[in-house]
């Protein structure tokens, strides 16, 4: 019983496929979900995609890496046209977020400047409430510019 149960797992697993979906909300924030959302656009997800293992890119010298096999004749290939549209889709995401952090980084920096030249009584009385706001401020904005960096490098890889 349980090896047809098996079997039957491993037969249904290939027809799984979920669409994916983008949502933007009134702050910019992007969420990406599997799961339709009111005023979610849906990312073009086509069944079969693969994703490749990151390579690794250690100092280590060519002499000591592994050596790259083949890939094996029967090896799931992509027509240069279907690739071509999911590296220009993945391409207009990644422009996509980039904009979103540019603005998520502005308006901290916006949010500094005010907490900077503002502090409201509470904060004069305690001054250990005003460096623990300015502290998530300044997080917030090294984040978004860690965010910014990192797409900007993923981005210039696909040139």
């Amino acid at each position: 019983m349980l090896k047809y149960l098996f079997i039957s797992i491993l037969c249904i697993a290939p027809l799984a496929h979920a669409d994916i979906y983008k949502y933007v909300d009134e702050h910019g924030n992007v969420t990406f979900s599997n799961i339709p959302m009111r005023n979610a656009q849906r990312i073009l997800a086509e069944p079969g995609a693969l994703i490749p293992a990151p390579r690794s890119r250690g100092n280590s010298s060519p002499k000591e890496r592994s050596p790259q096999t083949a890939t094996p004749g029967n090896f799931p290939r992509v027509d240069a046209a279907t690739q071509k549209s999911r590296d220009s889709n993945r391409q207009l995401i990644l422009n996509e977020e980039l904009a979103s952090e540019q603005k998520n980084l502005a308006e901290a920096r916006r949010l500094l400047a005010e907490a900077e030249s503002s502090r409201s009584a509470e904060e004069k009385a305690s001054p250990q409430k005003y460096v623990e706001k300015m502290g998530r401020i300044r997080n917030n904005m090294t984040l978004h510019e860690k965010n910014i960096t990192a797409l900007q490098s993923e981005i210039s890889r696909l040139r």
